[in-house]
């Protein structure tokens, strides 16, 4: 008895059933799985590692990356290792698996989303996710583009902000698709929204340096119409510091003194990165406004960890720093944080 002929599929047979994901699945997973700080950390002796095929749940679906976009954000994560803002794990133990920039394919779907999932539906993800306000990146906290495949489950599916996919025309290509995050980025650039004044209700904190003068206004923000709730003042200036400590006893602001400069590790602030979702003010952790009243790199450098998330430091002086400042530029991205310079 002859055998079965072998079935061959043509280039466009074997096109069209990737698109609709009814391709067999293979037995194995391929990622880059990052280990630590170094490109010498990504993969195994620079290779992709071969791991089980993901198994997915009855509320998951299984995903297939077409394509992923490499990020200077990635870069960043490669070079500072376990030490990034977004990093909160042991990665030698439990590493990362980079990639946030993809467009994906549905290759499976949990039974209790059939009606709502199917084998061939593409997407891009919407890459900073948020459950119960923790962030869970895509590509940080939950494994990246860097991987063939991937499961995700409710807190991509169902996050703070709803379904985190987002999705994508047939006709659009996979590279086209993994493109979208980042022009995003450029477009939102030229959209962001920047507190101009004192955060109402908000923590002050007045800093008084070797530079500072005697004499000082506030246009703006410290009236009855608006004003902090809470004053810190660190060696305020005579004249400015009677005045400031008057007028917040008329509206009611509670004053503390603070002869010393807290150690930011005693200070609640936002170390996580800022929901998207968030209006410009902070969550209440760590200090909204910081005056510093003369241009003093050193004091600049001890202040600026106890900002809150959309925190803004004024620097008040008319002559230049005496030497550059090492500032956080992760905190000044992920969580907002603004410096301005002003004479008076």
């Amino acid at each position: 008895m002859a055998g079965k002929e072998p079935t061959i599929m043509t280039t466009e047979d074997k096109l069209k059933a990737y698109k609709e994901a009814t391709l067999p699945l293979p037995k194995t997973n391929r990622i880059w799985p990052l280990y630590g700080a170094g490109f010498e950390n990504l993969g195994v002796d620079h290779q992709p590692i071969e791991v089980p095929m993901p198994t997915y749940g009855p509320d998951e679906l299984l995903v297939r990356h077409d394509a992923c976009g490499h990020c200077f954000s990635d870069i960043k994560v490669i070079r500072a290792g376990q030490d990034h803002p977004r990093i909160y794990r042991n990665m030698r133990e439990d590493p990362v698996v980079l990639g946030h920039e993809v467009s994906l394919t549905v290759v499976g779907v949990g039974e209790n989303l059939r009606g709502q999932y199917h084998l061939g539906d593409r997407f891009i993800v919407q890459a900073d996710i948020y459950v119960h306000g923790v962030g869970y990146a895509y590509g940080y906290e939950i494994q990246g583009g860097l991987s063939e495949y991937n499961v995700l489950d409710q807190r991509v599916l169902n996050g703070d902000h709803g379904c985190y996919l987002i999705p994508v025309q047939p006709t659009t290509g996979y590279a086209e698709a993994a493109l979208t995050e980042p022009w995003a980025c450029v477009i939102a650039a030229y959209q962001l929204r920047y507190r101009t004044g004192l955060r109402p209700g908000g923590k002050m904190w007045i800093i008084g340096t070797a530079r500072a003068k005697d004499h000082y206004t506030i246009s703006a923000g410290f009236d009855e119409q608006s004003h902090p709730a809470q004053l810190m003042l660190t060696n305020v200036p005579g004249p400015f510091g009677e005045w400031v400590r008057q007028r917040a006893a008329e509206l009611g602001i509670e004053v503390i003194d603070v002869p010393q400069f807290p150690d930011p590790a005693t200070v609640e602030t936002d170390d996580s990165p800022v929901s998207p979702a968030e209006t410009v003010s902070s969550s209440g952790k760590g200090i909204d406004d910081i005056i510093v009243l003369g241009a003093d790199a050193d004091i600049i450098e001890q202040a600026s960890p106890n900002l809150a998330s959309y925190g803004i430091m004024a620097i008040i002086d008319d002559q230049p720093m005496e030497r550059p400042v090492q500032l956080d530029v992760g905190r000044i991205h992920y969580n907002r944080w603004v410096y301005y310079g002003a004479q008076g």
